[in-house]
Formats: structure tokens, C-alpha cells, sequence
């Protein structure tokens, strides 16, 4: 799963790299999914995108889904699949690139509208694989405050 703002309204949504064919002979194949995109509210609820919405399809049997910065400075989602092909989506909506410093260990994001979010960063979050040490934001947040892991603090306008 990748946890971020893909739509641009300032709530966090999830995506979602499904299928599991790694499971017990007798019970089958987990092959329901192919690929979700969950947008939130703020409020907690999330709703599901059909793959014309989100532009997601992922049908073969994920292992991996990670965020990383294209050499354009895109927002990019890389799909593994066990013996299958790797799948690259790119977000269609201009985001800023912050390059993470090794120790950075998590961000508050300060929006216009004067919500707070926290997002952590980790080494190692998905299947034998992790997103790169990069944060994008959109023009729903007006300054970052990014922590590291001796609580040092570095404040990044974006005004």
C-alpha cells in the first residue's frame, strides 16, 4: 500500500496493489483485485475508485507497490508482480519534490486550509522493497516541517 494526497483535495487516500497466489493449495488463490485506489474524506471513511477513475490496473500477483520520483521529477507508483512485469503510473497532478535527508524520520504538513498532517517515512514498508526518500506536496500545503532522528527540525516554506 502507498498512503498519499493522489487527488489533490488535501485528505489522504490509499492505494492498493491486490492479488496474493502465494496461499495454502487448498485455499486458493486471493485474485479479487486488481489494484485499488481508496480516496478519504478527513473524516476516516474511504471510497473506492473504479479503474477508469484512478487509472489503476494491476492484475497479476502483486508483491510490491512503491512511490518514487521519475527522472522528470514526476510522482511515480511502481506495481511489482511476482514473475510478471513492473508497472510505472504516474500522477497526472504537479507535485513538489522534497528530497529526504537519510535520518529524516517524519513530516508535518501544514495545509491552507489549516489542517495538520503527519506522514512517516520508512525503510522497508513493502514487500522486500521501499518507496524512495522523497515527500511530494501540492498546492494544498503552504509549509513542511520535516523531523529527524535526533528530533532536529528543518522548516521548508512553500509560500
Amino acid at each position: 500500500m502507498v498512503v498519499d494526497d493522489f487527488n489533490g483535495d488535501g485528505n489522504l487516500d490509499v492505494l492498493i496493489n491486490g492479488y496474493d497466489y502465494g496461499t495454502e493449495v487448498s485455499v486458493g488463490r486471493y485474485d479479487a483485485l486488481n489494484g485499488l485506489l481508496l480516496t478519504g474524506n478527513g473524516k476516516g471513511s474511504f471510497f473506492p475508485n473504479s479503474i477508469l477513475q484512478s487509472g489503476i490496473f494491476i492484475p497479476g500477483n502483486g508483491k510490491g507497490l512503491v512511490a518514487i520520483a521519475g527522472a522528470n521529477n514526476k510522482y511515480l507508483v511502481a506495481a511489482g508482480q511476482n514473475r510478471g512485469p513492473l508497472k510505472i503510473y504516474e500522477l497526472k497532478k504537479d507535485k513538489r519534490k522534497i528530497i529526504l535527508q537519510t535520518n529524516d524520520v517524519y513530516a508535518n504538513l501544514i495545509l491552507h486550509n489549516g489542517q495538520k498532517q503527519k506522514r512517516e517515512f520508512y525503510f522497508g514498508a513493502s514487500f522486500l522493497s521501499q518507496s524512495g526518500r522523497t515527500l511530494f506536496v501540492d498546492g494544498s500545503v503552504s509549509a513542511v516541517e520535516i523531523i529527524n532522528s535526533k528530533s532536529e527540525k528543518r522548516n521548508i516554506s512553500l509560500q
